[in-house]
Parts: C-alpha cells; sequence; structure tokens
C-alpha cells in the first residue's frame, strides 16, 4: 500500500478535479508516481549494496559461514523492531534496516556448500525476473491480464515435456506454488478420471477408493489423499527393495489384487523419479505395465530427478525409462535446475482438456473463451497466480538447452567422484551406491575408528545431529541428515547435488569440514546429548 507523504499529498487546486469533467487530464507524470519513481531507485540502489555484499560473501565459501548469527526465534523477534503499534508510516531508511537485517539473519541459500534442501541459490537472470514480476505485478489466471508469461508458461511446459520424451500435441500442464501442489493435483486428476461424480456429488459409499505410493515417496502424496477427501489410509504405502530403494513393484501387485478382491477400486499408483532421501528412481516401464493391467493412472513425481532428463545420452541409464508412458509427470525446476523459486509443474500426457474438466468451475465472470485455452488459471486450483513463467523462460534463455545439459552431466560427475571419495575414506562409510546425485554417507569420528563396537546405531545417529548443529552455527557447509526408518537406519549425511553451483573440488572440502568439526565427538559428548 502506498502511503502519501507530505509530497504526494493534494493539494488544494487537485482536490476535486474528478468532477470537473470538462478538463483534460495532465499530460505530466503525477506526483504521487515521481515519488514512487524516487522511492524505488532510492530502495534499490542502497538493496543492491547488500545483495551485492551477500555475492562476494558467498562467493568465498571457505571463508564464510552459512549462518552469519543464528538466532532463536524469540531472540530474532527482540532483534527486529516491532510493527504491532507501528501506526505511522516509516521511512525509506527504516524498510533497508529491516532488509539487512534480513540478509544478516539469514541462511545464505547461494552459498555454494548449502545442501540442506532440494534447492540451491538463485543465479541473476533468475533474481531480476522476481523482480519483474514484483513490478508487473500481474495474475497468471486470465489472458488479458497477463498475456506474456499466459503464452511462455504453456510453451515451457511444452519444453520439458519433450524432454521427458512426450509428443508436443499430447502436452497439456500448469504451473505450480511447489511439487505438493503438483502432485495433489495427479491424485486429484486420477480421481476425476475414475470417479468423475465427485467434483459434484463427493465420495459416494461404494466408491471406496485406494491409492498406491512407495514407502519412499513424498509426504504431499498422503496429504493428497487428506485433501481429496479419502483419507491418508486409503494412500497405501507400498515396501522399497532394501537394496535399490525402490518400490516394490511385486509387492504393488499384490496389494492391488488384494484390494480388489475386498471390494476396493484402485485407482492410482505414484512412482518417483528421485526420492528425496536416497534418490531412488521407481521401475516406471513396470509400474506402467501393473497399471495397465488394473486399470489405474500411473502419475511419476519427478520433482528431484526429473532434471537428469536433461543429461547427454551416455549419462542418462536407465533412471527415467518409460517416464514417457506415464499420465502425468510433476517437475520442480526450482530444484536440481537452480531456476528461482518457485516454480513447479504438473504434465499430462495425452488427457486433453482433463485439468480443465477436473479443476474448472468456468467462472463467467473471470474465465473468457475468446482468450483461446489461455486462461491457465481455469486448470488449476487457485484464481492468483504468480507467472512464474518468467523464470523458467528467461532461464532457458540464459542458459539454453546445453546449458541444463551440463549442470545435469556436471552433478552425476560430481556424484560419482564423492561417491569414491567416500569409499576411499576410512572414517566415511557409503550407505548405499548412489541411482543419481545424492550421496549418503555416514562419518565416523576418531574414537569410534579405534572402539568400533561402542559405535551403537543410537550413537551414529546422535553424532550426526551434533556435526549438523555445528555446521547451523560454526559450518562452512550444511549437509542434510537423517535416518531411513523403513530399514532401521540410523541418521546419516545426504549430500544432494543439483543446480551445479559447486565445483568438482568442493566433495573433498565437505568431507574435510565435516572432519573438522566431528573429529573430536567422544561417547561423552554423545551420551550427554542423548
Amino acid at each position: 500500500m502506498c502511503i502519501p507523504t507530505d509530497a504526494n499529498k493534494f493539494t488544494d487546486s487537485e482536490k476535486g478535479t474528478h468532477e470537473k469533467t470538462n478538463e483534460e487530464p495532465s499530460s505530466e507524470l503525477r506526483s504521487e508516481f515521481q515519488q514512487k519513481k524516487d522511492d524505488f531507485e532510492y530502495l534499490l540502489e542502497h538493496a543492491t549494496k547488500m545483495i551485492l555484499q551477500y555475492y562476494d560473501e558467498c562467493g568465498k565459501p571457505t571463508e564464510t559461514r552459512l549462518h552469519e548469527d543464528f538466532l532463536t526465534p524469540s531472540e530474532l523477534t527482540s532483534r527486529l523492531r516491532p510493527i504491532s503499534q507501528q501506526y505511522a508510516p516509516g521511512t525509506n531508511d527504516d524498510c533497508l534496516e529491516d532488509i539487512q537485517t534480513t540478509f544478516r539473519h539469514s541462511l545464505k541459500t547461494m552459498h555454494p556448500l548449502f545442501f540442506d534442501k532440494l534447492y540451491f541459490g538463485s543465479d541473476p537472470i533468475g533474481q531480476v525476473a522476481e523482480l519483474v514480476l514484483a513490478v508487473l505485478n500481474a495474475n497468471a489466471h486470465v489472458y488479458h491480464v497477463s498475456p506474456v508469461v499466459s503464452v511462455m508458461e504453456v510453451e515451457c511446459i511444452k519444453v520439458i515435456g519433450k524432454q521427458f520424451g512426450l509428443e508436443e500435441e499430447n502436452i497439456d500442464g500448469t504451473l505450480n506454488p511447489g511439487g505438493s501442489m503438483s502432485n495433489t493435483m495427479a491424485v486429484l486428476l486420477a480421481r476425476h478420471h475414475h470417479f468423475p461424480h465427485v467434483k459434484q456429488d463427493g465420495w459416494q459409499a461404494g466408491d471406496k477408493p485406494i491409492a498406491f505410493s512407495g514407502a519412499q515417496s513424498h509426504y504431499s502424496l498422503r496429504s493428497a489423499a487428506m485433501i481429496c477427501g479419502m483419507g491418508t489410509r486409503q494412500m497405501v504405502a507400498i515396501p522399497s527393495d532394501q537394496n535399490t530403494f525402490q518400490m516394490n513393484t511385486e509387492a504393488l501387485e499384490e496389494s492391488i489384487i488384494w484390494h480388489k478382491q475386498n471390494g476396493h477400486k484402485p485407482f492410482f499408483v505414484n512412482a518417483v523419479a528421485g526420492t528425496t532421501v536416497m534418490g531412488a528412481f521407481d521401475d516406471i516401464v513396470t509400474l506402467r505395465g501393473i497399471c495397465d493391467r488394473h486399470g489405474l493412472w500411473l502419475h511419476v513425481d519427478a520433482c528431484w530427478g526429473g532434471f537428469l532428463a536433461f543429461a547427454s545420452p551416455e549419462n542418462q541409464g536407465n533412471r527415467l525409462r518409460g517416464i514417457e508412458l506415464a499420465d502425468s509427470i510433476s517437475f520442480n525446476p526450482h530444484k536440481g535446475l537452480g531456476v528461482v523459486q518457485q516454480c513447479s509443474m504438473l504434465i499430462t500426457n495425452n488427457k486433453p482438456d482433463a485439468l480443465r474438466q477436473c479443476n474448472g468451475l468456468d467462472a463467467e465472470y473471470l474465465f473468457q473463451p475468446q482468450n483461446g485455452g489461455y486462461d491457465n488459471g481455469n486448470k488449476t486450483l487457485g484464481c492468483g497466480r504468480k507467472g512464474d513463467a518468467l523464470k523458467l523462460w528467461l532461464a532457458i534463455r540464459k542458459h539454453g538447452l546445453d546449458g541444463f545439459r551440463r549442470i545435469a552431466d556436471n552433478e552425476i560427475d560430481k556424484a560419482q567422484h564423492m561417491t569414491q571419495l567416500v569409499n576411499d575414506a576410512k572414517d566415511f562409510e557409503l550407505v548405499s551406491v548412489p541411482m543419481g546425485t545424492n550421496v549418503c554417507y555416514w562419518y565416523i569420528p576418531t574414537y569410534f575408528q579405534e572402539n568400533p563396537d561402542e559405535y551403537t546405531n543410537e550413537r551414529k545417529a546422535m553424532v550426526h545431529k551434533i556435526i549438523f548443529d555445528r555446521m547451523k552455527n560454526n559450518g562452512h557447509c550444511l549437509v542434510q541428515q537423517q535416518p531411513l526408518e523403513e530399514f532401521g537406519l540410523p541418521n546419516f549425511f545426504r549430500l544432494a547435488l543439483g543446480g551445479d553451483k559447486t565445483r568438482r573440488s568442493d566433495m573433498g572440502y565437505i568431507l574435510n569440514e565435516t572432519r573438522r568439526l566431528g573429529r573430536d565427538i567422544t561417547p561423552g559428548d554423545v551420551d550427554a546429548a542423548i
């Protein structure tokens, strides 16, 4: 909201001019817009200095901690000046002070050694795209208010769909606010395909829907079951193979048959191309065969591992074999490709108009038939939609599809290199040979190398929690740690490589930084923490 200042309050001569219909509007720039311009220039000038300093800090990863000053919520609340009683307008400098505080106390995700989550630092073209979107402030729901980003959205989805091997004439889709929404919409599509009456009449007593997803799949699939009204227990978790961490396809088909025999109606299977923790890729070809035999919708959650579709043929392997057979695919360019958050999409394959039929309500006051199918909001669950397509479009324009290929190839190479480093080190242990770019490993502090019998699973789990806390507070890298409860594996580090923000030489540094922070841990430290 623009709060008038003395410089842009109405003067006596300006008051009531809207009543003088015989006067022509002035061609001069309005004073309030001049004020906005001045504010923008001042804010951008000073914020840019902070941004460039942020670049300088992140560009020296071995000298810069990821958290300059990590505070608890209560400490941070006291550091921020309260706004609950601020009735008078503040100044630009007040706002810049808050921006400075934000930079100082935020995690440096642009730091090349930030690996805590499945996204990475943004690049300049993405940052400028976000600024342009904020200036335009357009809503990407109907064509006539956001024509450019509406066309960009359709074209970007075609580009990604063809990369997955889909025929262009069979491609449809939408950009969504995150992979969880894309997966949720896939479940809703399958529900509408098998139970079209639910959209208007709700679930009936005889429906008894059942869907299936691997035990290692993202929690958003259970969330989708909750949202679509069938309940989380109806999203059946299929166990994984203990060696590959893929969904056990034999167990899946056995479960489908059992549920059919007991009066349930299976309708949906979720395959994963790059699981969150282990980075496993399900056997899509076999899953397609199972779905065809039983008449189920096959969705592939490629939010994380889908970026490897851009890899060179010699690096492709069989990870994504059969993805072109899926009924729908979710993919997050903001993960492996390093596009600015949020940028997620759901792609449908040979399902003409399915998105609009499932989600559209054809609100006549909003959506216009003459817009030729470019009212993209009528295919989604939302009305207000950010023009995320600009970020992906400009990333493709800036880096080219060959740039995406280099990202995929480089991350595969670094994952293989890191795997070799871990295997060669006596103080690290590989959890499993990676299928993609997730390298998972345990660290063994000096004491436990000398006394391996004392390195119990409970202590092993706590060692990784301690090191992770030290990384947050005093580290030059931040690598996610977690257990794998399905197989009783104690906490380990998961290095998920994407975005091509690191160098090959950084892999050895990550191991050395882990040693620096953890080599001195003893049973006393661990037992006290437990």
